[in-house]
């Protein structure tokens, strides 16, 4: 590969997307300088109210009296149970200050060090211990919950199960802007992967069949975006709203005349865990990391894969070349085309796989199953910088309050259950929005190439 060619696929991994290459050296480092200041001081001044709100409403706002308890255990996992660990019970108070203190010197930390990596990481531990905090004092007792207690094993895995979904989504979008090419159509590629893995797996009972399935429909899926944005250079963000309409009205009318009157054809079925010996039996996190279907594993390999793909090797270098500045890319001999075309694809194919996982822990199919994930997981690439990495920190936090938002209201939360369920979306809003800090897609990104 050629000098050239390396100079402009190179961009700064440790943060936003580099401007294209026509700009002076100087304006970058000071545009650069700046974005990445502000998104410091908006994440860290976020964890520093999240852990103030905390401290004071969660801790010293409950009085002296109530307690929390603490579980361990796995709801319905008879295979390799974990190591038994006994109930733990605390004092409210006493264990909400002091975790809204440790999210409080995250945030100070931040501000004060501005650190240039770990943002992310950090900002996930944060909101971690916040959601903890928070259903301590859910359950705490005296209170108005029902349930004395709450089971932090099952927490994770529920969030996990979100997680897994939106991953797999992030993935695929940054696949493709990477290669800059917009995917919204992610939500279709989950609801035509999960209608057609729930279909094989009930005629065939084999999810290895379910999954080649959803690979090759989300692939088509993702060549039908590729051909009308590349080739007839149609606004990508239109096609994909149509591409999802389409499969969202195509799922319903197909489950009212096709998987209703044939219910053989949409058992349900689940796919068994594998769990990795000694591992599996860690307490809390045994359960959440080592006890897992297949899709859960192979999540855990494309990650691996697409960030030492895209970071590590000459495929990744022209992806990124072609996302950032595609004429200069095409200068040295890369095919544009064919680098978007392969991407949009490939990035089709992990999300119609993500769509075969997701039913394989859901059950039945049902029109509206994926419940809008398509968006959040674009979200997370967005939260994540379009690396996978920060992709994975940003899916767990929102698979965490995904989970949370439909469960609260058992624990008596004085919150009508609806708002409790837009929860998760109004994050989603607040990171597309900036909240966080504005972060820069790849230059190239949802524009139209066309050769001279």
């Amino acid at each position: 590969m050629s000098d050239t060619e390396l100079h402009v696929g190179q961009s700064d991994d440790r943060g936003d997307s580099t401007d294209a290459p026509q700009r002076s050296g100087a304006g970058n480092a000071r545009r650069s300088i700046g974005v990445g200041t502000g998104r410091t001081r908006v994440i860290g001044g976020t964890l520093s109210a999240l852990g103030l709100f905390t401290a004071l409403v969660f801790g010293v706002g409950v009085g002296l009296r109530p307690h929390s308890t603490l579980t361990f255990s796995p709801i319905n996992l008879t295979s390799a149970p974990p190591w038994h660990l006994g109930d733990l019970t605390v004092s409210t108070w006493i264990a909400n200050l002091i975790l809204g203190v440790i999210v409080l010197a995250l945030g100070v930390e931040v501000i004060v060090r501005v650190p240039a990596r770990g943002l992310l990481a950090r900002f996930g531990v944060g909101a971690f211990i916040f959601m903890i905090s928070l259903l301590l004092w859910a359950a705490r007792v005296p209170g108005p919950s029902q349930v004395p207690f709450f089971n932090l094993t099952a927490v994770l895995l529920g969030g996990a199960t979100i997680a897994t979904l939106l991953v797999f989504g992030s993935l695929s979008g940054v696949l493709c802007e990477r290669a800059g090419v917009v995917n919204i159509a992610i939500e279709g590629q989950f609801i035509a992967g999960a209608m057609v893995g729930a279909i094989v797996t009930s005629v065939t009972h084999d999810f290895f069949l379910a999954a080649g399935a959803g690979i090759v429909l989300g692939g088509l899926i993702g060549l039908l975006l590729a051909y009308l944005s590349i080739r007839y250079l149609s606004d990508q963000i239109i096609v994909g709203v149509v591409i999802v309409t389409m499969f969202a009205g195509l799922s319903s009318y197909l489950t009212s005349q096709v998987l209703t009157p044939y219910q053989n054809l949409n058992i349900g079925q689940q796919p068994p865990n594998w769990p990795i010996p000694i591992l599996s039996k860690i307490p809390i996190l045994g359960p959440v990391l080592f006890n897992q279907n297949a899709f859960f594993y192979v999540m855990i390999l494309l990650v691996i894969a697409v960030s030492v793909g895209l970071f590590r090797t000459r495929w990744g270098l022209r992806v990124r070349a072609v996302g950032e500045h595609p004429r200069a890319a095409a200068s040295v001999g890369i095919s544009v085309e064919a680098v978007r075309y392969r991407n949009v694809v490939m990035g089709g194919a992990v999300a119609g796989l993500g769509g075969v996982a997701f039913i394989s822990t859901h059950g039945a199919f049902q029109p509206g199953i994926t419940s809008g994930f398509g968006y959040i997981a674009l979200a997370a690439m967005i939260f994540g910088r379009w690396r996978p990495s920060g992709a994975v920190v940003a899916s767990i936090i929102f698979g965490l309050s995904g989970y949370l938002g439909k469960n609260l209201q058992t624990y008596g939360v004085p919150i009508n259950g609806y708002f409790l369920a837009m929860f998760p979306y109004l994050i989603t809003i607040a990171v597309v929005a900036g909240l966080i800090g504005r972060v820069r897609p790849p230059a190239a990104d949802g524009q139209p190439y066309q050769r001279d």
